[in-house]
Parts: structure tokens; sequence; C-alpha cells
């Protein structure tokens, strides 16, 4: 998709911007090989890293914000990538500082292998970028030694827990993820638990598995969440 060169980059970014996302001041596409964006430095935490560190109506504050971009953009051609490490806090609210790759709903590209169904599902399906985005950041929260920042997020989770439209196994994993965090939050199971389910639904090592592998690790997955049922 970085393919798309300066004009799509161009468009790309006007999308976001009309989806009301935040970015940073002075950005600019640099028409060049490889495509390059420049931008001022943006001051403050990253979201992942404010978690534990700032005030946790802050926090909840720019969670909320980020789901407004996400949904948003629903029905626009183009999709944020809700990695926490891409969005630093100043004066209080997220600014996006990663555009690239962009992700463009209308160029995705057919999966060929199981991991591209896990990555395409959560570049673009809607559901499940709010769930892995929501996920990540109780598990954010879930770290540190107060627990305030994790309980102020949980009625942006409420709000957003409703849809179960998306089948497949990226949704079911994701969703399971937030559903396990928010009952850690809510001391109905042990902080361990969480981390070890993420561990077994890594991106990375889904990524880094064979694809006999990675059949297995969903088997292995659904039976987990089976016992929880």
């Amino acid at each position: 998709m970085s393919a798309t060169g300066p004009a799509g980059m161009r468009a790309y970014v006007d999308a976001l911007r009309a989806g009301g996302v935040r970015l940073a001041d002075d950005l600019r596409i640099v028409d060049s090989e490889p495509l390059t964006i420049r931008h001022r430095w943006v001051p403050g935490p990253t979201l992942l890293h404010a978690a534990g560190h700032t005030a946790p109506a802050v926090v909840a504050a720019a969670a909320t914000e980020v789901t407004c971009w996400v949904r948003s953009l629903d029905g626009a051609d183009a999709r944020l990538d809700t990695n926490l490490a891409n969005f630093c806090l100043t004066g209080g609210r997220p600014v996006l500082v990663d555009v690239l790759p962009p992700l463009i709903p209308s160029l995705r590209p057919e999966p060929v292998n199981l991991f591209d169904e896990m990555f395409t599902a959560l570049s673009f399906d809607t559901p499940v970028l709010l769930d892995a985005f929501l996920g990540y950041a109780l598990r954010a929260c879930l770290r540190a030694p107060n627990r305030a920042s994790a309980r102020a997020l949980l009625p942006v989770v409420e709000e957003v827990a409703g849809d179960t439209t998306t089948a497949g196994f990226p949704a079911t994993w994701f969703r399971a993820r937030l559903h396990l965090a928010t009952r850690a939050v809510r001391g109905e199971i042990p902080v361990d638990s969480v981390h070890d389910f993420f561990s077994l639904t890594s991106v990375l090592g889904f990524r880094q598995a064979t694809e006999h592998g990675r059949r297995q690790r969903i088997d292995i997955v659904a039976r987990r969440i089976r016992e929880w049922s």
C-alpha cells in the first residue's frame, strides 16, 4: 500500500483529517523514494507509556477519542493503525504520529495464509480494531501498580463491546482478549491469566510460526476460550 505514491498518500491523510483524526503539526508528504512523511516533533508520552503514569481521566479521554476516530473512519477509505505507541499525548489529547504505511480498505490484499488473515482483520475491520486497541490499553494499565487507569477505561470498553458482527478467528481472539482483561480489572480473575492469554495470541508469535503451527495455535486458543465459557 505504500506504492500508492504521493497522490494516494495525500488522499489518505485528507481522509484522516476529514474523520477528525488529530495529526502532527506541519505534516507534509515528501515526494521521494521511499515515500516519506515529515512533521514537527510531538512532545509527550505515547499512549502506551501514559497508561501507568498519567491521570486516569486523561488516559480514558484519550482512549475515547481514538475510538471515535476509528468509528468515524468506518465508512471511509482509510483506517488507523491503533498500536498504542502510534499516539502521543500532548495537551491531554492524543495525536497520531505514525501514518505509514497508509491503511486503505479499497486496496486490502487477499490473504494467502493465516497470518495474512489475522493482519488484514487487524488493519481493516473496525470491530477488531476497537477490540484490539482497548485490549492493549487495558493490558498496559494492568501492568501499572495503580489500577485506576484500567478502571477508568471500563466505561469506554462497555460502550464499544456490543458489536459482535465480525466473524473469523481474529475477531474471536481480540474480543476474548478484551473480555479477559475486563474481568481482570474487575477482580474476577488473576491478572497473570491476561498476560498468559496475550502471549498465546501474540501477533508477532503467530507471524513467526509455521502455517501448521498457526493452525495448531488456533485450535489451542479455541479450546481455551471454550473452557472459560
